[in-house]
């Protein structure tokens, strides 16, 4: 004895529909109340029964909630509607597309929401063909069809990864391209600065040989002359020596080692006080001792740079003061602060004067190369530089370091 009992229909507002169509179907169909009321009714996707006008005979809830219009009154649902009021298209259209979803069984409509306001996109329906006993015409039964849906956007979204690896391919290769063409042109940098120093140490060797036997026998016009070879050729030395630092900033090996940065500053800060009083400058290091991983040329490098930089752009009117703060910040980074009482820059400039070549104060004497040297330096080792000034009392410089390990 068989145990099973039969599906228990699901009624709704609907079931009566479903049974005056039923009740349309031919003698044997496939189809009875109760596998139409539990698929049809409780399908969590939107469906449709239509007759062979496209007119809506029953629909389930989903359908409902998705698509009817907020003028019918609650009780009538949508049926009766003609289909093509709930699309984009007109009533021929609405026809010619269900004859030819019929014929391959699917069919794509583009489906408004309840607010009527906006077209959702494109809604993919299987089609179904139901014979009806009156005068042979069909009745179309429509169920959304959330799996080619998926599919299709699955195979698009396939489509855009590959795609997506094709273009991430064609850029690594030309990343390798670009950084192939960096270290050539970086190597030729370095080499050209280098090797033009030598023919012009040569040639201002010879200018003042020249100048200390002849000079007293030569007319002051030609003794004119010579001061402005000699002071040519010691500004293409100072830039080609800044030329040669900037390829050394650039293509010198990171070999990053514990560095003392109180040792550091203290080892410039001699250097650059040779020749200076402490009438003419004052620089106070402050702030806890620190270690931090660099390379110690280049570190040194960065130095000069910032305290040579300081002392350039001072202000003849009083006596220059450069103050180098070390302050710990958060996530065992540090913060190295170089603050003096110079000229300062134009605030609009403060990302421009990192640029090679670029100039604040052309009255000053300089390359353009320092300040992009520090910042090449910085980048190298992935540390973080900016600037500051307003333009009359000075300029603030400051770094921070990610990682490092600072006293108490």
């Amino acid at each position: 004895m068989n145990m099973m009992s039969a599906p228990r229909a699901l009624r709704n507002g609907y079931s009566q529909d479903v049974e005056r169509t039923l009740a349309m179907l031919p003698e044997g169909a496939d189809v009875d109340s109760s596998t139409l009321s539990a698929a049809f009714l409780a399908s969590p996707y939107a469906c449709f029964l239509l007759d062979h006008d496209a007119r809506i005979l029953v629909c389930n809830r989903r359908a409902e909630r998705m698509y009817s219009p907020r003028s019918i009154p609650n009780d009538d649902g949508m049926r009766g509607l003609g289909l093509h009021e709930l699309t984009r298209l007109t009533e021929e259209e609405t026809a010619n597309a269900l004859r030819a979803g019929a014929a391959r069984s699917s069919i794509e409509l583009p489906m408004q929401t309840t607010s009527q306001t906006s077209a959702v996109r494109p809604t993919v329906f299987r089609v179904a063909l139901l014979r009806s006993r009156h005068r042979g015409e069909r009745l179309y039964l429509l169920t959304q069809d959330h799996l080619k849906a998926a599919a299709d956007a699955l195979g698009q979204m396939n489509r855009r990864r590959i795609e997506a690896r094709e273009d991430l391919a064609q850029i690594e290769t030309r990343f390798v391209d670009l950084h192939a063409s960096l270290i050539a042109m970086e190597s030729f940098a370095h080499h050209a600065s280098h090797d033009l120093r030598t023919p012009l140490s040569t040639l201002a060797g010879m200018l003042q040989l020249m100048s200390g036997k002849f000079a007293a026998d030569l007319p002051d016009k030609a003794r004119e002359y010579l001061d402005v070879m000699q002071r040519a050729v010691a500004q293409m030395d100072a830039l080609t020596s800044d030329f040669l630092e900037h390829a050394r900033s650039v293509s010198a090996e990171v070999s990053a080692e514990p560095v003392d940065l109180h040792a550091a500053l203290d080892d410039v800060r001699r250097d650059v006080l040779l020749g200076l009083t402490t009438a003419d400058l004052t620089i106070r290091v402050t702030g806890p001792d620190c270690t931090l991983m660099a390379e110690p040329t280049l570190l040194r490098m960065l130095l000069m740079n910032l305290l040579g930089n300081a002392i350039k752009y001072r202000n003849p009117a009083h006596a220059l003061r450069i103050d180098v703060t070390v302050a710990p910040d958060e996530d065992n980074a540090t913060r190295l602060i170089i603050a003096d009482n110079g000229r300062g820059f134009d605030p609009a400039e403060r990302e421009n004067i990192f640029l090679a070549f670029h100039r604040a104060d052309t009255l000053v004497a300089g390359t353009g190369m320092g300040l992009s040297t520090c910042r090449e330096v910085c980048r190298r080792h992935g540390w973080e530089i900016a600037a500051q000034s307003d333009g009359r009392t000075g300029a603030t410089f400051t770094i921070r370091f990610p990682q490092t390990q600072c006293a108490a």
